[in-house]
């Protein structure tokens, strides 16, 4: 198939939000022989829309990109004054896109070119229902179109652009059933085709030590008395490697119980009131334990002598990282793709996750693999009853291990999203 994606935004260094769905999407149905152009804007800050890639086309892993120029936000305390009367009342629907054309990224170019070449792809991908690219690019094919709508509780729902963008696609796809919920709560009428569609995880590499799986008959008799030296270290540290996570333990240093984090370190992201809460689980816990963080320092981290800063590590490592943890803290509230908590249940490790968010609490739910917090009381009880329990971690790592595999490699996410592409182009 030919596929276009279109999306306010894109770019490596977006790493959440609906733009990072696409981009995940895009570079693995690229990989599965498709073929995906992006059609996209300049920009890069969804605060001020402003024009930083350059203008034209590119290939990034695999996908083509088609930039065009975003006109900037507005002024800034204008564009909040609208918003204030928008939502205190009931706008006009030409108060609505004024709305939507002010909050951007407003590209007329970019909007001429759907409406010129669309016919040449199979279906018109849309991502984020909330932006003015996807609300004006429906209009051009809503037969051949699917949103990816990225429905979180917004009071905006409630108003006409809302209900007309979500009902004009031929076909919704969403990244958790949580979303399908919300639409169904708050819009009128049926979806013509809707798929649970997801996002996957690769199971992290096996980083067993090489000879652990090599049978000892088949070993080579040594030749000299050095060679049998050799031969009996390696059987005396064949124990220590064959531990979950050895390899990454001793590359980076670490000792002991491990909690892990693996994203940017910010404070939207949950992480400041994750820290204060690991704080308040570390001064009372009788082990020593230590929360390693990973990602993008984006806040100041108080000094902690139960948090280490493991810098940024390439997705592979980080998946080896989560391994090698006893726990992962997904602390984000807001986050739809909930790929770390689907990352940890892949490497068999069970999950704490912020109980705001929806889509990890569904995902906890539906495999047995990981408890959530809604305060500090049931953070610190719930890392005792984990890090406390080795019966507990290995029964919920198994859980989730069998979880993401059986729902959420590439190959099921993938299927599903065909599945629903197919079902609405015309025969």
């Amino acid at each position: 198939m030919k596929l276009a994606f279109i999306t306010a935004r894109y770019g490596g260094e977006i790493t959440r939000g609906p733009e990072y769905a696409c981009r995940l999407l895009a570079e693995h149905l690229a990989a599965a022989r498709h073929s995906v152009d992006v059609i996209t804007t300049c920009a890069r800050d969804a605060t001020t829309w402003g024009n930083v890639y350059p203008e034209g086309t590119d290939r990034v892993r695999g996908v083509v990109v088609r930039r065009f120029t975003a006109i900037a936000a507005e002024n800034h305390l204008e564009t909040g004054r609208l918003a204030e009367r928008f939502f205190a009342g009931v706008p006009s629907h030409p108060d609505e896109v004024e709305w939507i054309r002010r909050t951007g990224p407003w590209s007329p170019a970019m909007m001429n070119f759907l409406g010129r070449q669309h016919r040449q792809y199979d279906a018109l991908v849309f991502f984020s229902w909330r932006h003015v690219t996807t609300i004006q690019g429906l209009m051009v094919a809503p037969k051949r179109s699917v949103l990816v709508p990225w429905l979180q509780d917004d009071p905006a729902l409630r108003f006409g652009i809302a209900q007309t963008t979500l009902a004009s696609a031929a076909g919704v796809a969403y990244l958790s059933a949580c979303e399908q919920r919300i639409r169904q709560l708050h819009t009128r009428g049926a979806v013509a085709r809707e798929e649970v569609v997801g996002i996957g995880v690769q199971p992290p590499p096996q980083m067993a030590y090489p000879r652990i799986q090599q049978d000892p008959n088949d070993e080579p008799e040594p030749e000299n008395p050095d060679d049998e030296r050799s031969a009996s270290q390696d059987e005396h540290y064949k124990p220590h490697l064959a531990v979950r996570g050895s390899l990454f333990r001793r590359r980076h240093r670490l000792d002991g119980r491990l909690v892990m984090y693996g994203g940017r370190i910010e404070t939207r992201n949950g992480c400041e009131e994750m820290l204060e809460y690991f704080d308040s689980y570390a001064t009372q816990a009788a082990a020593d334990e230590s929360l390693v963080m990973l990602g993008v320092k984006m806040m100041k981290v108080p000094e902690m002598a139960s948090v280490r800063m493991a810098g940024v590590l390439p997705d592979r490592e980080r998946l080896a990282a989560f391994e090698a943890a006893d726990v992962t803290i997904a602390p984000s509230p807001d986050d739809l793709c909930a790929e770390s908590v689907l990352e940890s249940m892949a490497a068999g490790t069970p999950v704490l996750t912020n109980a705001r968010n929806d889509a990890a609490v569904e995902h906890c739910r539906n495999s047995n693999a990981g408890l959530y917090y809604a305060n500090r009381d049931e953070f610190v009880e719930a890392m005792r009853a984990l890090m406390d329990d080795d019966a507990l971690r290995d029964s919920l790592g198994r859980n989730g291990l069998e979880y993401a595999r059986q729902h959420f490699g590439w190959d099921a996410v993938l299927a599903r999203f065909e599945r629903l592409v197919t079902s609405i182009r015309p025969r």
